[in-house]
């Protein structure tokens, strides 16, 4: 159900279309030079506020392009994050390019690199995934705290992954069928990109909510009190102890 509402929610928003419409035109201007920096900052801004605004149950959850300059404020921590994540995969990539300049000389080189790239391959995808989870439960407490340090809180964040291990694969696996569904809508897919994903992500920061609230309760509610064991301290044999005279 928070799959298929995640491609309908917003078009029970009265301005559905003026804010999607405004969506796609930044996206549009992704591709330009300069400016399209700060679009694209723009947008992860807005993805961030739906984050927050789904995971707080706000009844109209997609925002309104009112404040642009308060969303490239907001997207600008999301887009360093991203930067930072994909650095290792950023360099190991560079290295294979320069591998593939250096071996495929000859056939033999182009056979070596191919096989290189083919046992590196299953590394990064396990890295990818690894990566955007971390950078999942990064983004719900950088839209919890407006703090962009909460992406590089790794000790707190592997803590999360690992601990609500099972919410973290839902949503990995609802992220990328929602990408592949995306792909199949390709006209529509930039621009709804940034609704759909955000409100997964939404959805996975109030279930996490949840299962903090649950773990939190847990911990501070007074044991149950059991009447038999009462008086057991008092005396060796679980016996009250005759009053004295």
């Amino acid at each position: 159900m928070e799959f298929l509402r995640a491609f309908t929610f917003m078009f029970r928003d009265r301005h559905w279309l003026i804010k999607l419409a405004e969506t796609a035109l930044l996206v549009l201007l992704c591709p330009a030079p300069v400016i399209g920096l700060f679009c694209f900052c723009a947008l992860l801004g807005y993805l961030a506020e739906i984050v927050h605004n789904v995971s707080n149950d706000y009844p109209r959850p997609l925002p309104a392009w009112n404040h642009i300059g308060e969303d490239i404020g907001k997207g600008a921590p999301v887009l360093l994050a991203l930067v930072v994540y994909h650095l290792p995969p950023l360099g190991l990539i560079a290295l294979l390019y320069y591998l593939r300049e250096s071996l495929a000389v000859s056939l033999f080189g182009s056979l070596t690199f191919a096989g290189l790239l083919a046992a590196i391959m299953p590394f990064l995808m396990i890295y990818f995934a690894f990566a955007w989870s971390l950078l999942a439960i990064g983004l719900v407490y950088y839209a919890d705290s407006w703090d962009a340090g909460a992406f590089y809180q790794f000790s707190k964040l592997l803590r999360s992954m690992g601990i609500h291990s099972v919410l973290t694969t839902q949503w990995l696996v609802a992220s990328l069928a929602a990408s592949m569904l995306l792909l199949l809508l390709l006209p529509l897919a930039p621009f709804l990109f940034f609704p759909v994903q955000g409100y997964l992500t939404g959805v996975y920061g109030r279930r996490l909510r949840a299962a903090w609230m649950a773990a939190r309760y847990a911990n501070t509610a007074p044991a149950p009190r059991d009447e038999r064991n009462a008086l057991r301290f008092a005396s060796p044999e679980g016996r009250a102890p005759l009053p004295s005279k």
